[in-house]
């Protein structure tokens, strides 16, 4: 089973991470904040890399061949909520998982790596990363780097049973 976990603040990373799911056969589970604060706040804690409650969502993994985190880039970085996730996953030793980050602009690459830091502490294996353009979701434009991303997940050899 392929899991896409994703947090979305403006339904850009959940427009993303339905399309990848729907393209690749595999599970959707969002990331909810328990309480939402304001975006000056949100940004803040982004920068300084904290965390925030969220709701309960699938973080044991015993059951996932391959995680797929989807989440935006705020200040180059995570949002508290997608760092509170990352804190709760379980079961992924030797798993793959892969990353996708969506972004006004740029900052992809930090994000990603700060995904992918988070996930290898806890044992499991980087496959892949994509990222998109708010402006080419709006357009509909994320088609052929959905189609790219969904084709490394695929090739992704599964955890050994």
């Amino acid at each position: 089973m392929i899991l896409v976990v994703y947090y979305s603040w403006q339904g850009h990373t959940e427009k993303v991470a339905a399309a990848l799911a729907e393209r690749v056969g595999a599970g959707l589970a969002e990331i909810r904040p328990v309480s939402e604060v304001g975006m000056f706040r949100k940004g803040m804690m982004s920068m300084l890399g904290m965390r925030a409650p969220i709701q309960p969502v699938q973080a044991d993994l015993a059951d996932v061949d391959h995680l797929v985190v989807a989440t935006p880039v705020w200040s180059r970085k995570i949002p508290p909520y997608v760092n509170e996730y990352l804190s709760r996953v379980t079961n992924g030793r030797g798993k793959p998982f892969s990353v996708l980050a969506e972004m006004g602009g740029s900052g992809g690459e930090n994000a990603i790596a700060i995904v992918r830091k988070a996930l290898e502490a806890k044992g499991m294996r980087f496959v892949s990363s994509a990222t998109t353009i708010e402006s080419d979701v709006d357009a509909g434009r994320i088609d052929r780097t959905i189609e790219e991303f969904a084709r490394t997940i695929a090739k992704a050899p599964m955890p050994a049973v």
